[in-house]
C-alpha cells in the first residue's frame, strides 16, 4: 500500500458516520461516503493529489442502501473512464491492477504544482461526474521541539531508557495556523532495514507509518507509542483543501442523521480534493 493509499483510506474515514476515526489501525480508514447515498444508481468518487506526488489516490465505488448491514462493502467500479485536466490538457487514468475500484496515471509527465487548477471526469455506465480543486499552498512555519526521541527499553541494556516516563516522551511539532486550517500530520519511517522497538513488539503494532486525524489546532505531538521503530523519521504535514474541510466538518452531525453529506462533486457523491505539504526529520534512538 503507498502512503497516498494509506492518507486517502484515513481521510475518507468520516466522523460519526465511523467509530473508527480514532484509532490507529487500518480499520480506521474505512469510507462511510456511500451509506448515505440517497439513490443507489449513484456512484461514489474519492479523488485526492498531492503536490509534488503522482496520482495514485482515486477510487470509484457503487453505493449501498441505508439499510446495508455493516459489514457490507460497497461495490468496487473499476470500468470508468477517469480523467484530470489541467488548462485543457487531458490526463487519462488507468485502473490500478490488482485494486479493484482504484486508478493511477501511468505516465510521468504529470507534476502537480502549487496553484495548480485541476478538473476531473469520471464517467460510469454513460453517466459524467464532474469536479474541479485548486492545489493549496503548503503548510507555513513548521517546526519541531526536539530533533530526536529516545525509545524506552524494558529489563535490559542496550539502547534507549527505562520505561515508565520515557512512555509518555514526545516531539511536538509547531505550524502557523492564524485561520485554524485542517491539517494533518503523516510520519515515515526512513530506514531501509528498521529495528522494531520494544514498546512495537509490546504492544504488536508493526506498522512503519502513522496518519494523524486532521486538526484545525497550530500543533500535534508525536508521542513514542505512536511509533514502531528506531532510526530517521520524516515527519510530513498536509495543509487540506477547502472542499475536503466543508465534507470533514459538515459530518459532524447525529449519525441517525440522513441527510447527504457535503459534495463538490457534480453528478455523483464525494470529493475531489488537493493537499500540498511540508516536511521535517527527527531520530527514534
Amino acid at each position: 500500500m503507498t502512503m497516498q493509499d494509506c492518507i486517502m483510506r484515513r481521510l475518507t474515514a468520516l466522523p460519526l458516520l465511523t467509530l473508527s476515526l480514532l484509532s490507529m489501525t487500518l480499520a480506521a480508514c474505512e469510507s462511510d461516503l456511500e451509506f448515505i447515498a440517497p439513490d443507489p444508481e449513484i456512484f461514489v468518487v474519492q479523488a485526492f493529489i498531492f503536490a509534488d506526488e503522482p496520482v495514485t489516490s482515486v477510487t470509484i465505488t457503487g453505493v449501498l442502501p441505508i439499510d446495508a448491514d455493516s459489514t457490507e462493502v460497497a461495490p468496487a467500479i473499476s470500468d470508468g473512464a477517469i480523467t484530470l485536466i489541467r488548462n485543457g490538457v487531458r490526463f487519462e487514468l488507468v485502473a490500478t491492477s490488482g485494486e479493484p475500484g482504484h486508478y493511477n496515471y501511468p505516465g510521468n509527465d504529470l507534476l502537480i504544482g502549487v496553484g495548480d487548477v485541476f478538473q476531473l471526469e469520471a464517467v460510469v455506465d454513460g453517466k459524467m461526474a464532474t469536479a474541479e480543486t485548486v492545489v493549496p499552498l503548503p503548510p507555513v512555519g513548521l517546526a519541531l521541539s526536539e530533533d530526536s526521541l529516545v525509545a524506552p527499553t524494558f529489563g535490559g541494556g542496550g539502547r534507549g531508557r527505562g520505561g515508565g516516563a520515557a512512555l509518555q516522551a514526545g516531539i511536538t511539532a509547531k505550524w502557523n495556523n492564524a485561520n485554524r486550517q485542517l491539517h494533518f500530520v503523516v510520519i515515515d519511517n526512513l530506514e531501509l532495514n528498521p529495528e522494531i522497538l520494544p514498546t512495537t513488539e509490546i504492544f504488536s503494532r508493526f506498522a512503519a507509518r502513522f496518519v494523524s486525524q486532521p486538526t484545525a489546532a497550530d500543533s500535534s505531538v508525536v508521542r513514542i507509542l505512536t511509533l514502531t521503530h528506531y532510526g530517521q523519521h520524516r515527519l510530513k504535514l498536509y495543509r487540506v483543501n477547502d472542499e475536503y474541510a466543508d465534507l470533514y466538518e459538515g459530518l459532524e452531525q447525529d449519525s441517525r442523521d440522513l441527510n447527504e453529506p457535503p459534495s463538490n462533486i457534480h453528478g455523483a457523491l464525494g470529493v475531489f480534493s488537493a493537499f500540498s505539504a511540508d516536511s521535517a526529520f527527527f531520530r527514534v534512538r
